[in-house]
C-alpha cells in the first residue's frame, strides 16, 4: 500500500519542502486571519461608535423632553427626526416591564426580535452601550433616566450593517487573494532554495556512495560559504587524499609484490639447498649406520675374543694359588691375588661392552626376581674389599632399611653397584669412609 508519508520522509529535500510548506502555510493563514479580524474590529469599531453618537443624541433628547412633559407624542416627534437616516433600521423605547411606548418605524413585535431580553441591560448604567449584532443589524442599547423620577426607560436603535458586512468581506477576498500570492512567491521560493541546499547534499550523496564502491569520484562543485559548501570542500580534501594514500598503497603493494617474489625466488634456492643437504645427510647417515653396525659387530666378535685369553690367565692364577708349581710366599700371594682382581675387573669390562652392544641392538635382556637388597650389598663389598684394603679405607654398609625385598634383575642391579663403590673407592681419599645406605 502506498504511503504518502513515507515517501516524504525518504528525502530530505521533500522533508524540507513539506515542513516549510506547512509553516509557510500556516504562517500565511495566521496572518490573514489575523488581518481579518483587526480589519472586522475596527470597522465594527467604527459602526458601533457611529451608533452610539445616534444614540448619545437621541436619548439625551428624549431625556429632556420626558422630564419636561412625559407625553407620548413628544417621544415620538424626537425619534422621527433620525427615521431619515438611512442606516437606521427601527428606534423604539421600551419600558421596564417591555412595552414599546414609541417608534420610529413600522410597529416592531419587541418579542418576536432577536434582540436581548431586558434582563440583560437591567442593570445598564446611564452613559454606558450594549451592543448586540445578528445577520445585518446592529443594536444599541441606552438607558434613558428622567429627571425627577424613580423610573427609566430603554431606548433601541438597530442599525443596518450589510454594507460594512460587504466591505469585510472585500477584505477578507483581497487578503485570501494576497495571501495565496504570497503563498505562492513563497513556495516558488522555497523550492528554489531548498533545491539549492539539497542539491550539494545529493552530489556529496552520491560521491560518497562511490567511494564505498572503492571508485574515486569527481570533486563536487562549492557554493557560498555556507556549513554545506564547508562540507562539501572537507569532502573535496578527503577525496584528494584518499587519492593521494590509494597512490602510495599501490606503490607499496607493488614493492611488497617485488619483494615476495625475490623472497620466493631465495626460498626456492634455499629449499633446493636443503634438499641438496637433506640427500647428503641421509648418504652420511646411511654411512654412519654402516659404520656403527660394523662398530657393533667388531664389538661382539672383540668381547668374545677377549674372554678366552682372560679365562687361561685366571686359570692359571686359580693353579699358582692352588700349588700346581708349589707354594708361594706371601708377596707372590699378594702378586697372584692382584692379577686375579685385574683380570675380574678386565672380565667386567668385557661384559660392559658386550652389554653395550646389546643395548645398542636393543636386545638387552632382563631377568627379574625378588632378592633380599643387603645380600647384593654384601656379596659386592667383598669383591671390593681388595680394592678397599690397598687404599686404606673403610666401607660402612648401613643395614637399615636393606632387609627389603626387591624385584630387580640381580646381575645388572650387581653390576651397577660395583660400578657405584668402584667409582668411591676411586675418588675417595686414602683413609676414608664409603657408606652404602
Amino acid at each position: 500500500m502506498y504511503n504518502p508519508f513515507r515517501w516524504i520522509l525518504s528525502s530530505i529535500r521533500r522533508k524540507a519542502i513539506f515542513g516549510l510548506l506547512v509553516l509557510l502555510l500556516s504562517a500565511v493563514f495566521l496572518i490573514g486571519l489575523s488581518i481579518v479580524h483587526q480589519a472586522s474590529r475596527f470597522i465594527v469599531a467604527e459602526v458601533e461608535r457611529r451608533a452610539a453618537s445616534v444614540a448619545r443624541f437621541v436619548g439625551t433628547d428624549l431625556s429632556a423632553v420626558l422630564t419636561s412633559s412625559p407625553d407620548i407624542s413628544a417621544m415620538t416627534d424626537v425619534m422621527a427626526r433620525i427615521s431619515s437616516d438611512p442606516s437606521v433600521m427601527y428606534a423604539t423605547v421600551i419600558s421596564r416591564d417591555g412595552k414599546q411606548l414609541a417608534t420610529a418605524c413600522a410597529k416592531i413585535d419587541y418579542q418576536r426580535t432577536r434582540s436581548l431580553p431586558l434582563s440583560e441591560f437591567y442593570d445598564l448604567s446611564p452613559e454606558r452601550y450594549r451592543y448586540h449584532i445578528y445577520e445585518d443589524i446592529l443594536e444599541v442599547y441606552r438607558r434613558i433616566d428622567i429627571e425627577g423620577a424613580n423610573d427609566h426607560l430603554f431606548l433601541l436603535l438597530g442599525f443596518d450593517i450589510s454594507d460594512v458586512q460587504v466591505i469585510v468581506a472585500k477584505i477578507t477576498r483581497l487578503i485570501a487573494v494576497n495571501a495565496f500570492i504570497v503563498y505562492i512567491v513563497g513556495l516558488l521560493v522555497l523550492i528554489v532554495s531548498v533545491n539549492r541546499l539539497a542539491e550539494p547534499l545529493e552530489n556529496l550523496t552520491e560521491g560518497i556512495k562511490d567511494v564505498g564502491r572503492g571508485d574515486m569520484p569527481q570533486p563536487v562543485p562549492v557554493h557560498g560559504y555556507d556549513e554545506v559548501a564547508s562540507l562539501s570542500t572537507a569532502f573535496n580534501q578527503m577525496i584528494e587524499d584518499l587519492g593521494r594514500s590509494k597512490e602510495e598503497v599501490e606503490k607499496y603493494q607493488k614493492h611488497l609484490e617485488t619483494m615476495v617474489e625475490e623472497r620466493t625466488v631465495a626460498l626456492n634456492r634455499t629449499n633446493d639447498e636443503l634438499i641438496e643437504a637433506n640427500r647428503s645427510l641421509r648418504a652420511a647417515n646411511q654411512k654412519l649406520m654402516e659404520l656403527d653396525k660394523l662398530k657393533s659387530n667388531f664389538l661382539g666378535i672383540a668381547t668374545h675374543e677377549l674372554k678366552t685369553p682372560i679365562t687361561v690367565v685366571e686359570g692359571y692364577l686359580d693353579s699358582l694359588k692352588d700349588g700346581f708349581v708349589g707354594d708361594l710366599s706371601d708377596p707372590q700371594m699378594n702378586i697372584v691375588n692382584e692379577t686375579l682382581v685385574s683380570c675380574q675387573r678386565m672380565r667386567d669390562l668385557v661384559s660392559d661392552m658386550l652389554d653395550l652392544t646389546k643395548i645398542e641392538a636393543g636386545k638387552m635382556p632382563m631377568e627379574r626376581d625378588d632378592y633380599p637388597l643387603i645380600n647384593l650389598v654384601e656379596r659386592v663389598a667383598g669383591q671390593m674389599v681388595p680394592l678397599i684394603q690397598k687404599k686404606r679405607l673403610t666401607l660402612d654398609i648401613r643395614e637399615e632399611n636393606l632387609d627389603q625385598v626387591a624385584h630387580i634383575d640381580e646381575e645388572r642391579i650387581t653390576q651397577v653397584l660395583i660400578n657405584l663403590i668402584s667409582n668411591a673407592v676411586k675418588f675417595t681419599p686414602a683413609g676414608g669412609v664409603i657408606t652404602v645406605s
